[in-house]
């Protein structure tokens, strides 16, 4: 009967069979975000989301077993997994309500995500950015894509973002399952989940980034397959783009310029032609990021200039980013285009008179990238308990030794090769980006393929000297395809000309003329679909999923925020209201809105609310706004 079934779909044009693996995968993918039923989905779900103990090594098996189905059928029922894999990871941050530095009750942008999310707004009302989203303008010029292209629903724009991080896994782990087996690349795709279901859900730019790197690394790993060095050129210009996207490790960048020079050497020596050509390429990414910047922020903007920050935090011993302004409270007295020129010259200044501080900040980073903490560098293959992390992360240092043994016996082989000098590209940038600026190693998003490499490397050593490849697929007979060439085509093509385009044709609302109590203040904004969170009373029945959640588990998730000045303010909240962040159109910047039952209209409508501001001082840069009621006609 298999025989039958894979005889019939061999006879299938590979183009058509392709689109109807990618039409399968992201219907399940669809039903699986669409689903409220209280069933295994959303146990699974919410498990996957947060935990680790025994899920994600059961998670681990599941995933081997069904990449070792052999043929078109497996190819489709692989895709179908890794699919519903993250939308899993998504799903359970729906039906959970989780809260964090960055994300409100699963789904309302806090801080730095907050900034991302109204910048893509200003875009499609034909506004310029702030100078937060100009440093890195091209996640939140593709969030107002998906932004616009969806009607401004947030929680579809989310559900994309998550959609082609899958399919971007997808296509590297076929290309590393051709190469080193089930067993391998099931260990690769589970540590790329690990990392992504922390981001999943949240507008920050570090989903896009891992994206980017992925689809990268999947051209790479086809270029060096089939040996043809403008598949891998084509992999490092993703890879630049993802380090714009988040930067990052960007001695990356060298490495791999060094690494395809000597594996596309052909009978020479080294390929100096790769090597400049690829510096142009990734020269030229560099120059559409000032180019974007300019498009959406104006001509005042400046790519990366917060790396001013983190440099003299490195060569004042190891600081905080912040501690330049603690260090020199008068850099707030000069012009903002003044200041980062002036913390470049402050850092060369403390270099020359200190020269051993920039080597103790060097140290204590290195220190902190193989510490114990949440700052390590496998930080996100952990759970909530201490011994299960602890034995976790020294399973991944002794893994990646194994991956170093291994190109050590077999230094020809391209993709331990490509692992070794990556991870030097990355320990060779830890000082100048700091882990101890943010948890889980988020700042290396664009370089995490690389940092799951050695130790996948590891694993496919210790498979063959187990015999597991012995009893392989045919996947490794097959050659690759032309799927990850076209689908980062198309997404560079949509990051490139779609947000200028919708900034272009986007126009400022004409505000209502209406009016509030002298005794009041009013905002007016845009309410959408699938941007906001209703609280609802605890005797109503119901299912908590996204965007409906009882207001116990409401108030227990926003407690999890550090910020007990936030968590005051939202304990105020009291059932039925909805919550929504949105573009204040009078102010030009962003309002939290809380608004209890009546006072909202349908979703899709602009509103001009009256009501107050939150009044805590020590609160207000989350601009907590509580409508009380709608605007009075004049």
């Amino acid at each position: 009967m298999y025989t039958k079934i894979t005889a019939s779909l061999n006879r299938i044009h590979p183009v058509v069979w392709q689109s109807i693996c990618l039409i399968v995968s992201l219907l399940i993918f669809s039903l699986i975000l669409l689903n409220r039923s209280p069933n295994i989905l959303r146990s699974a779900g919410m498990s996957l989301r947060t935990g680790f103990g025994l899920v994600i090594p059961l998670t681990v098996i599941i995933l081997y077993l069904i990449l070792r189905i052999p043929g078109r059928l497996g190819q489709l029922i692989s895709f179908t997994g890794v699919m519903s894999l993250f939308a899993l990871g998504l799903a359970g941050l729906w039906a959970s309500g989780q809260t964090h530095s960055i994300i409100l009750n699963g789904l309302l942008p806090i801080s730095d995500a907050t900034n991302y999310y109204i910048d893509a707004l200003r875009i499609i009302n034909g506004m310029d950015i702030f100078d937060f989203s100009a440093m890195r303008p091209f996640f939140p010029g593709f969030l107002s894509f998906l932004l616009w292209l969806s009607g401004k629903n947030l929680m579809t724009a989310l559900g994309v973002f998550t959609a082609i991080a899958g399919i971007s896994s997808f296509l590297l782990v076929r290309e590393i399952q051709r190469t080193y087996w089930a067993e391998t690349a099931a260990f690769f795709l589970v540590l790329i989940f690990l990392y992504h279901r922390h981001h999943s859900g949240t507008t920050m730019s570090e989903s896009l980034g891992l994206t980017f790197a992925l689809l990268g690394t999947a051209l790479i790993w086809q270029g060096a397959s089939a040996k043809k060095a403008a598949f891998a050129l084509f992999g490092i210009v993703m890879i630049a783009f993802g380090l714009n996207i988040r930067p990052g490790a960007m001695f990356v960048l060298p490495a791999l310029l060094l690494w395809g020079g000597y594996v596309f050497r052909g009978e020479k020596k080294f390929s100096l032609q790769f090597l400049f050509g690829g510096a142009v390429l990734i020269a030229i990414v560099f120059y559409l990021n000032n180019v974007m910047i300019k498009a959406l922020a104006g001509p005042d903007a400046a790519a990366f200039s917060n790396f001013s920050w983190a440099l003299y935090g490195l060569v004042s011993g190891g600081n905080s980013w912040t501690y330049i302004f603690e260090a020199h409270p008068e850099l707030s007295l000069l012009p903002e285009a003044e200041v980062t020129s002036a913390i470049y010259r402050l850092s060369i200044e403390l270099v020359l008179y200190e020269p051993a501080l920039l080597i103790k900040g060097a140290l204590h980073y290195w220190g902190m990238f193989f510490s114990n903490t949440w700052y390590n560098a496998f930080s996100f293959v952990a759970g909530e308990n201490y011994y299960a992390n602890e034995a976790a992360r020294w399973s991944m240092y002794l893994l990646s030794g194994v991956g170093i043994f291994k190109w050590l016996k077999d230094r020809n082989d391209p993709y331990a090769s490509l692992a070794v000098i990556t991870a030097l590209g990355v320990l060779a940038s830890v000082p100048f980006v700091p882990p101890t600026h943010a948890y889980r190693v988020r700042l290396y998003a664009a370089t995490i393929p690389f940092f799951c490499l050695l130790p996948a490397i590891g694993v496919s050593y210790l498979s063959e000297k187990l015999g597991l490849h012995k009893v392989q697929t045919d996947i490794q007979k097959t050659p690759g395809n032309q799927f990850a060439t076209i689908f980062s085509a198309t997404l560079l093509a949509v990051m490139l000309v779609a947000p200028p385009l919708i900034k272009a044709g986007g126009e400022r609302p004409v505000l209502p003329e209406t009016a509030c109590p002298a005794d009041m203040g009013s905002v007016t904004v845009q309410f959408d679909e699938g941007t906001y969170v209703n609280v609802l009373r605890e005797n109503i029945f119901f299912v908590d999923w996204m965007p409906n959640f009882h207001i116990g588990l409401f108030r227990r998730s926003s407690h999890d925020h550090a910020d007990s000045n936030f968590t005051a303010a939202l304990d105020a909240v009291n059932p039925p209201s909805t919550l929504f962040y949105a573009l204040d159109l009078q102010s030009n910047s962003e309002a939290l809105v809380i608004a209890e039952e009546g006072v909202l209209s349908k979703p899709g409508e602009l509103l001009h609310l009256c009501g107050y501001w939150d009044d805590n001082p020590n609160a207000s840069n989350y601009k907590i706004f509580h409508a009380i009621e709608p605007a009075a006609m004049p």
